[in-house]
């Protein structure tokens, strides 16, 4: 909201007094004020004007009482000159006179004429700073008997200097030179000072100065007398690698400090000693550091003061002799080690290699990579001077199985031959497949209830093992649960986008019973009558009973036709059965004469495809009409479809 506040000082601007009121003699010259906020107000002003008494230059009326608020712009003072004044004289002009004010205290009360006691001369009023009051008094007299006329006046708006006015009591305006300038004052500083920041105080121009001399003196500015304050100094003491610098401090020593049972804290003064590869060390008090051995071939000193406090300041003289060249401990690899190949551990030349624990991690590329200790202490490498990362191998199991069955009454699966696999509970038994140290691929369908997600905590993941018994011992925790967004299957009639994603709380160490699958390539095809590995925790048939097994099951089955399993499902709905539609995102898998199929409490697990030696996640259990039942198959989610989606999630998350 915008206000618009008005205020009248009465100027006088040559009024005809035929046409004003038979009560006011005078008119008012209007200054506007323009408010953004209640707090941010701007007002034009004027820098000079007249001010008269009513009715000036005739005679004033009794039982008056009129003031005026002077106001000139900030940075400036008002200086107020009579240039006429005829007040009825009074003793201590008690009775009529004319009162001068700034901020409630009385620069003058005047009276009388020309030459009389109550007169200020030609001397002129000048306020402390940019505002000015007048008051004009009348008595109770005759009128008839009134011949006194009051007054004329003018201002003007002086420029106040502020560097002469400072009070001796509060801080100075500035530290070191104060230049006063129309309106306000800026500060300045001697040479070889600069102006800080704050723009009042100076700082001593001791910045960054290096030293690469084998030997050498060092000094804070000054020494040995008292530091300057606001000082903000940098020293940097580098020689060729090789050499070790050694600092050797003066017993002459003192950094304003706090002394405390801990020792000096370094508030406001200090001087930072930083060497590679170490804490820095804030020195300050009155003891001397002494020898100061940095075992470095850099060395920076920081020396800090400030307004507050003394410091005699500090002195040090400097050496360099032929150093052992350390590189320190190799950086640690995970999942993985270093080895030293040659030379004495961590010093000059030594080689190391590092390698992944194989065969569940690979260096990228394959190859093993090598670091030499070089003279700058660092360990490089050709290849490159980044430590490498250890990269999941993905379907690769450490054993594999000779001959594959039907999971409907199949048989049990060797351990350590399907180490993907996942046993999930909560929304009852299901099943997923390992793709990453902290993911779960699985069903839509595995993680929802009633139609709406599963929570993280309701969802328990059981890896590592072909036992049910002994896999629930040892529960994973979920950290997040991530469904296709066009997922939407309340009814259980629609299971297009059957796909979701499982984030651990804790990333996986691989080993020969827990190890990833590799997800499909961006060109991977699915070839009709391709055999696939299909594997769960679900149902199977005992006689003419299905039972939840309690050992990983494990089938060969075929990719079929989409045709054929479009015509499959087709006959199903002919016939009067509620049949889901079959999309490009879903492919059959099966066999025409039935028997063989995946089963309730197997949802979410892989169809697994072999290629290059390694299996890849094709696709994931998610619906079917029966179990193993003669003319149906199968349906599965495409993973290729989703590809995009998977890891843009597992970016984001």
């Amino acid at each position: 909201m915008v206000y618009l506040i008005i205020k009248a000082f009465h100027l006088k601007l040559q009024p005809h007094r035929d046409k004003l009121p038979a009560d006011m003699g005078w008119t008012y010259c209007v200054i506007w004020f323009l408010c953004l906020s209640v707090s941010e107000c701007w007002k034009l002003l004027a820098t000079h004007g007249e001010v008269q008494s009513p009715q000036y230059p005739q005679p004033y009326l009794p039982n008056m009482l009129q003031q005026w608020d002077l106001r000139v712009p900030k940075g400036y003072q008002v200086q107020l000159s009579l240039t006429h004044l005829d007040i009825k004289f009074s003793f201590g002009c008690y009775k009529d006179s004319l009162t001068v004010l700034y901020d409630h205290m009385i620069l003058g009360k005047f009276c009388g004429q020309e030459n009389s006691t109550g007169h200020p001369g030609n001397e002129s009023i000048i306020s402390q700073g940019n505002t000015m009051t007048l008051i004009f008094q009348t008595r109770d007299f005759a009128p008839e008997l009134q011949q006194h006329v009051g007054f004329s006046a003018t201002y003007d708006a002086i420029d106040m200097d502020e560097c002469s006015q400072q009070d001796p009591d509060s801080d100075p305006l500035c530290y070191q030179i104060c230049i006063n300038i129309p309106g306000s004052y800026r500060c300045s500083c001697h040479r070889g000072y600069k102006l800080h920041v704050d723009q009042h105080t100076c700082q001593l121009s001791c910045g960054r100065q290096t030293f690469d001399k084998h030997e050498g003196h060092l000094a804070s500015p000054r020494y040995p007398h008292p530091s300057p304050p606001s000082l903000s100094c940098k020293y940097i003491i580098s020689v060729e690698p090789r050499f070790d610098i050694t600092l050797n401090f003066t017993d002459s020593f003192h950094i304003d400090s706090m002394d405390t049972e801990q020792g000096p804290r370094c508030l406001h003064h200090w001087l930072q000693v930083t060497i590679p590869n170490r804490e820095p060390m804030k020195l300050c008090g009155a003891k001397s550091p002494g020898l100061i051995d940095t075992n470095s071939n850099t060395v920076t000193l920081e020396y800090h003061t400030d307004v507050k406090g003394l410091s005699r300041g500090w002195s040090l003289d400097y050496s360099t002799s032929v150093g052992v060249i350390n590189c320190g401990e190799p950086e640690p690899l995970l999942n993985g080690g270093v080895t030293f190949l040659s030379g004495s551990q961590n010093q000059h030349l030594s080689v190391v290699q590092y390698h992944c624990n194989e065969p569940f991690y690979t260096l990228p590329g394959g190859k093993n990579v090598t670091f030499t200790c070089e003279a700058d202490r660092k360990w490089r490498s050709n290849q490159s001077s980044v430590t490498p990362t250890c990269v999941p191998v993905c379907g690769q199991p450490t054993k594999l199985i000779s001959t594959y069955q039907r999971i409907l009454g199949g048989s049990d699966a060797p351990q350590d031959t399907i180490p993907w696999q996942v046993l999930l509970t909560g929304n009852g038994i299901a099943g997923g497949m390992v793709i990453g140290d902290r993911w779960i691929l699985t069903a839509a369908t595995s993680v929802m209830s009633t139609g709406n997600q599963s929570s993280p905590e309701s969802v328990l993941v059981f890896i590592g093992g072909t036992n049910v018994k002994t896999l629930l011992e040892s529960p994973v925790p979920a950290a997040s649960i991530h469904v296709h967004p066009e997922y939407n299957n309340p009814d259980f009639i629609n299971y297009n986008h059957d796909i979701a994603l499982i984030k651990l709380q804790d990333p996986i160490t691989f080993s020969s019973s827990v190890m990833p699958i590799c997800l499909p390539a961006e060109d991977a095809t699915y070839h009709n009558g391709e055999m696939g590995l299909v594997s769960g925790f679900g149902l199977v048939q005992y006689g003419e009973r299905q039972i939840l097994t309690n050992t990983l099951k494990y089938l060969q089955l075929p990719v079929v036709d989409q045709e054929t399993c479009s015509q499959s499902i087709t006959s199903l709905a002919q016939s009067g059965d509620q049949v889901p539609d079959l999309t490009n995102n879903m492919f059959c898998v099966g066999v025409p004469e039935g028997g063989k199929d995946s089963c309730q409490g197997d949802t979410g697990g892989p169809f697994a495809l072999r290629s290059g030696g390694r299996f890849w996640a094709a696709g994931i259990v998610s619906w079917g009409v029966d179990c193993g039942r003669q003319g149906t198959y199968g349906v599965y989610t495409r993973v290729t479809n989703y590809l995009n989606w998977i890891n843009k999630t597992m970016q984001e998350n």
